[in-house]
């Protein structure tokens, strides 16, 4: 009788945490992550105005930003009221800042900016965990420790439902066979180390794959790395337009590599339906990275 007690007992926890998610999301859930080069350039009207149009074709629910330079919380409400997110929050609003739009209400848990090199936001929005944030882009080793604190911050929270996304400046261990085949990129990043010894993006001359590992080992799963095939299709950076090359300029491919994530947390990834690099050339122009999306299906109870 006790056994036929505890079983019922786990199996209405295991319905009521179901029940939670499914109430607080909607049925398909469309998420973006961008990186907008210096608050597009600065405020450059042209690639704002390029980017709104991109936007609002990807009928996006949630979107993450990094680089959200020179914006202020009102100047991102005025951004993402203009593609119809009635939601934000940002980190801070000097320097570097990430941020978060959504069409849902957005209960701001926690803005980290000691040990972060541009900052951390967590949010709840859409009735998930979202931690946005934009890794060191100048050594690895720094990188390594901000991974650590976000996976300790999860623990330490007891965060399931989880997303953690941005601009994260490390290569993940499912781009290495493409990445490696990639000498003028690894050359480039050699010679920069040179010249900043201060630094170092690179481990001992070469590519470094422990930063994501970081977050695969404590049980995230890559879903672009997973699910976007082959691997250069996930390259995110850089994009034509930082070179002022064409999109199909064939000197770029020996360039790009994946700096862009969207991490999501293993009850998540069954629901994960479709993921993608937007490197085509309808977002060419807006910044120096492509974005990057990733969908959900949740089925109801």
């Amino acid at each position: 009788m006790c056994n036929q007690k505890l079983f019922f007992l786990i199996l209405l926890c295991f319905i009521s945490g179901n029940i939670h998610l499914n109430a607080q999301s909607p049925d398909h859930l469309n998420i973006i992550s961008y990186n907008i080069f210096n608050g597009f350039e600065h405020g450059n009207a042209r690639q704002r105005e390029k980017f709104l149009i991109w936007i609002k074709n990807q009928k996006a629910d949630v979107v993450a930003l990094q680089e959200l330079v020179d914006f202020n919380a009102a100047d991102l409400e005025k951004l993402a009221a203009a593609y119809g997110h009635p939601y934000t929050a940002i980190v801070k609003e000097n320097g570097y800042p990430v941020g978060v739009t959504s069409r849902f209400p957005v209960e701001v848990i926690s803005k980290q900016t000691d040990g972060f090199w541009h900052g951390m936001l967590h949010v709840r929005t859409a009735g998930l965990n979202i931690i946005v944030t934009h890794f060191s882009p100048f050594e690895w080793k720094y990188r390594k420790n901000e991974a650590e604190k976000v996976i300790h911050y999860v623990k330490e929270n007891n965060l399931d439902s989880c997303i953690i996304l941005g601009d994260l400046n490390a290569h993940s261990p499912f781009d290495a066979d493409e990445l490696e085949t990639h000498e003028k990129l690894k050359t480039q990043m050699r010679n920069w180390d040179i010249k900043n010894p201060q630094y170092g993006n690179l481990y001992n001359g070469q590519f470094e794959y422990s930063v994501i590992s970081t977050f695969l080992s404590a049980g995230f799963e890559d879903v672009i790395g997973r699910k976007v095939h082959p691997a250069k299709a996930r390259m995110s950076f850089p994009a034509a337009f930082l070179y002022k090359w064409k999109w199909n300029d064939r000197r770029r491919e020996a360039l790009m590599e994946r700096l862009d994530y969207i991490l999501v947390s293993r009850d998540l990834y069954p629901f994960c339906n479709a993921a993608k690099v937007h490197n085509g050339p309808e977002a060419e122009g807006i910044s120096d990275h492509y974005p990057v999306s990733i969908s959900f299906k949740f089925k109801k109870q």
